[in-house]
C-alpha cells in the first residue's frame, strides 16, 4: 500500500524565495537514530576496556582503545542529536530561486556561492549522496562563521558541501532539481554577473594552493 506521506511540495522560503521543499526519509532517519544511540554505550565500553589495558601495563593499546571509544561516543551523541532534530521537522531540504537550505544546520546558501552540483566520486555516474561544489570554500567558511566541526568536515570533504542522502526522493531527482535551479539563477542578471566570476576565482586560488 503506497505511503500517504508527501515527498516534496511547493513552498516559499523567507530569504530564498519560491521553491520546492524536499521531505525527510523519516523511517531511515529513525533507524539511524537508534543505531547512533546504540553506539554510545559501545564507545563507553571502549573507554573502559582501554583503561583496563592501561592498568594491566598495555599502555599504547589501552590509550588507543580509550581514545577510539571517546571519539565514537562523542560523534554518536552529535549524530543522534542531529537526527533527533531532523525528526522534529518533516522538511529536510529547500531548493529555492535564490539558493537552498538544508534543515537543520547549514542556514541558507546562495546560488552565487555554488560552482556546480553533483557527486563526481560516485561510480557509473549514479550519485550516492547529494554533493555541492562551492565556488570558494575559504570565503564560504568565513562568511557563514562555521563551527569547528563544520570547518573540519568541509576540509575533509575537499571544499564540498555534502548534504547527505536521507531524502524522501531519489538523490538523482534532488540533484536534477538543484542543477535546474542553479541554471535558472545563472540566467538572471545577478547570476550572469556573479557565478562565472566566483568560479574563475575559485579555480585560480585552488591552483595556487596546489602549486604552493
Amino acid at each position: 500500500m503506497p505511503s500517504a506521506r508527501p515527498t516534496e511540495s511547493k513552498t516559499r522560503h523567507a530569504v530564498l524565495g519560491p521553491g520546492t521543499a524536499i521531505y525527510d526519509n523519516r523511517a531511515r532517519t529513525g533507524l539511524r537514530l537508534m543505531l547512533w544511540i546504540l553506539c554510545v554505550p559501545l564507545g563507553f565500553y571502549g573507554v573502559w576496556r582501554g583503561g583496563a589495558d592501561v592498568a594491566s601495563g598495555n599502555t599504547v593499546f589501552g590509550v588507543a582503545q580509550a581514545l577510539g571509544g571517546v571519539i565514537l561516543s562523542a560523534y554518536s551523541v552529535f549524530a543522534a542529536v542531529l537526527d533527533a532534530r531532523r525528526l522534529a521537522s518533516p522538511i529536510r531540504l529547500v531548493i529555492a530561486r535564490d539558493g537552498f537550505a538544508l534543515l537543520p544546520g547549514t542556514g541558507t546558501v546562495s546560488w552565487n556561492e555554488v560552482e556546480s552540483v553533483g557527486d563526481p566520486r560516485s561510480p557509473y555516474g549514479q550519485p550516492r549522496t547529494l554533493r555541492v561544489q562551492l565556488a570558494d570554500p575559504d570565503e564560504f567558511r568565513d562568511r557563514h562563521g562555521l563551527s569547528p566541526v563544520a570547518r573540519l568536515k568541509l576540509m575533509f570533504d575537499r571544499g564540498d558541501l555534502v548534504l547527505g542522502s536521507g531524502l524522501a526522493i531519489p538523490i538523482p531527482r534532488a540533484e536534477a532539481l538543484m542543477r535546474k535551479a542553479l541554471a535558472d539563477f545563472g540566467g538572471t542578471e545577478s547570476g550572469r554577473a556573479a557565478v562565472p566570476v566566483r568560479a574563475r576565482e575559485s579555480k585560480a586560488r585552488r591552483s595556487r594552493r596546489r602549486s604552493g
